[in-house]
C-alpha cells in the first residue's frame, strides 16, 4: 500500500511541476532566413513561459560568422518577415571545452548588468501567438545584418495526464507483480 500512495504523490508532484513552465524550443538555420542563406551554422535554443513571464538561451556556436545580436520577432509564420518584439541582448562569450564543444555565444536570461536580457513579461495575445508558434529568433551578423540564422520558436509537447497516470498505474503493477514472485 505504502508504494501505491508513493507512486501516487510523485504523478501529482510531476503534475504539478508539468503545469509550472511551458518549455518552448527553436533550432535556427540559414535556409529559415528571408531570403534562405547556405550557412551551415545550426543553432539551439530553449523557453520557459512561467505564468506570464518569458526566459531563455540561445547558444551560437562561433564557427561561421561572429554573432552581432538575436532578436525575438512575430507575429509571423516560417517564409514571412515580422517586427522585433524583444533583443535578446548582449551575449556572453564561452570559450569552448574540451570534450569538443565549439567556442560560441549565449544569448540568456535573465540580465546580470552586462550580458544577457529580460526575462520578458508577455501580454496575454503575445502568449497566444508564442504558443500558436507565430514568434521566431533571428541572429543577425556583420556580413548578414537582416539575418544569419533563424528559426520559429515550438511549444514542447507535454505528456498528457492520461499517459503520466498509465505510466504511474504500470509502475504499480509491476512492483506488485515483483512483490508477488518474491
Amino acid at each position: 500500500m505504502k508504494i501505491k500512495l508513493l507512486t501516487l504523490a510523485l504523478l501529482i508532484c510531476t503534475l504539478c511541476a508539468a503545469q509550472e513552465a511551458l518549455q518552448f524550443h527553436v533550432n535556427l538555420t540559414g535556409t529559415e532566413v528571408v531570403p534562405p542563406n547556405t550557412d551551415p551554422s545550426v543553432v539551439r535554443g530553449d523557453f520557459w513561459l512561467t505564468g506570464d513571464t518569458l526566459s531563455f538561451r540561445v547558444d551560437v556556436p562561433l564557427i561561421t560568422f561572429i554573432t552581432t545580436g538575436a532578436t525575438i520577432n512575430g507575429s509571423a509564420l516560417p517564409g514571412e518577415n515580422a517586427a522585433v518584439l524583444f533583443d535578446l541582448g548582449g551575449a556572453g562569450f564561452h570559450p569552448g571545452s574540451s570534450q569538443g564543444d565549439p567556442p560560441g555565444y549565449i544569448f540568456f536570461s535573465p540580465f546580470d548588468g552586462t550580458f544577457g536580457a529580460g526575462p520578458f513579461r508577455l501580454t496575454g495575445e503575445q502568449i497566444n501567438q508564442l504558443q500558436d508558434g507565430l514568434w521566431y529568433v533571428n541572429v543577425t551578423s556583420s556580413t548578414m545584418p537582416l539575418g544569419q540564422l533563424r528559426g520559429q520558436i515550438l511549444p514542447v509537447p507535454e505528456p498528457s495526464t492520461w499517459e503520466l497516470l498509465g505510466t504511474g498505474g504500470l509502475l504499480v503493477w509491476w512492483y506488485e507483480r515483483r512483490k508477488r514472485m518474491a
